[in-house]
């Protein structure tokens, strides 16, 4: 899937006073800027030229393509913040979390565990750190081409999102984000993150388990009670038939109120790069 919005307001020397945020995702690269202002003045995705499963596939090869010919990341932005590819995180209350012993809260998901490769986002608002592996020579490429970047799992950006959008006149606020191999659920019980949780998926059928679980481990009926969608989804997908089947208000999430997006974004579903847009919030 590919995008290519420019705003006429958008002028290039005028960038330091943007910002830049980058999706590195599986299959693409997507980023868009937005001035101070918060009216959004580009978007681009840029799908890679290998498919990640090509035999030979190097993620920071094609990464390294794209910013040789894609000028416009070579500007310099006021700030710079990139999401990581599509790692599932471990959430650690901010209160439990210690500096030194980083590595043993992933003590059974990684074979061998290197302090240096893992990353923390501390998630104020939500009292809660965030910690995920990262790769050194990704890091080191990205670092190269953005010295000033703050780099964050995207798990970040989407509850921050979540909780500066929910429907503040309902108790709890369900959500359900997908990437190409996860699907990320939350609940929030007014401001409050009551359960967040990814899962890898093959099939319609294990999306509609993980979700239903959600819904009967927090005694909410999923015919009254509902959910809100973001992500690579769209309504003509078997995993949207298979939800609206059992669950009785299916919502996309909407373009977020803290950005202005102009007329040309009609022409993207608001809610596919809700990730993305929400990197805004991230500090």
């Amino acid at each position: 899937m590919s995008y290519d919005i420019l705003e006429s307001d958008f002028n290039k020397k005028l960038s330091t006073a943007y910002q830049l945020s980058i999706l590195i995702g599986v299959d693409s690269l997507v980023y868009f800027a937005f001035d101070a202002n918060n009216n959004v003045l580009l978007l681009r995705a840029i799908p890679y030229a290998q498919t990640p499963s090509a035999e030979g596939f190097s993620l920071t090869e094609e990464l390294k393509k794209i910013f040789a010919r894609e000028d416009l990341l070579s500007y310099l932005f006021r700030r710079v913040k990139i999401t990581m590819p599509d790692i599932q995180p471990v959430l650690v209350p901010a209160r439990l979390y210690n500096e030194y012993e980083k590595t043993t809260y992933f003590s059974e998901l990684m074979s061998q565990g290197r302090a240096d490769s893992i990353q923390n986002d501390e998630v104020e608002e939500l009292a809660l750190q965030l910690l995920y592996p990262t790769d050194p020579a990704l890091m080191a490429v990205l670092k190269k081409q953005f010295p000033t970047a703050k780099f964050y799992n995207n798990t970040t950006p989407y509850l921050l999102g979540c909780r500066k959008t929910l429907n503040e006149a309902q108790t709890h606020n369900l959500y359900a984000h997908f990437t190409q191999k996860n699907v990320y659920i939350s609940l929030f019980e007014k401001k409050n993150l009551l359960f967040s949780n990814s899962f890898k998926f093959q099939t319609a059928g294990d999306i509609l388990y993980y979700i239903l679980l959600t819904y009967n481990q927090h005694n909410l009926d999923p015919a009254k009670h509902p959910l809100n969608l973001s992500g690579q989804l769209m309504a003509n997908s078997e995993i949207f038939k298979t939800l609206y089947r059992y669950i009785g208000d299916l919502k996309f999430v909407p373009f977020p109120n803290f950005l202005n997006f102009g007329r040309k974004f009609g022409d993207v579903p608001a809610h596919i790069f809700f990730d993305l847009y929400s990197l805004a919030l991230c500090k």
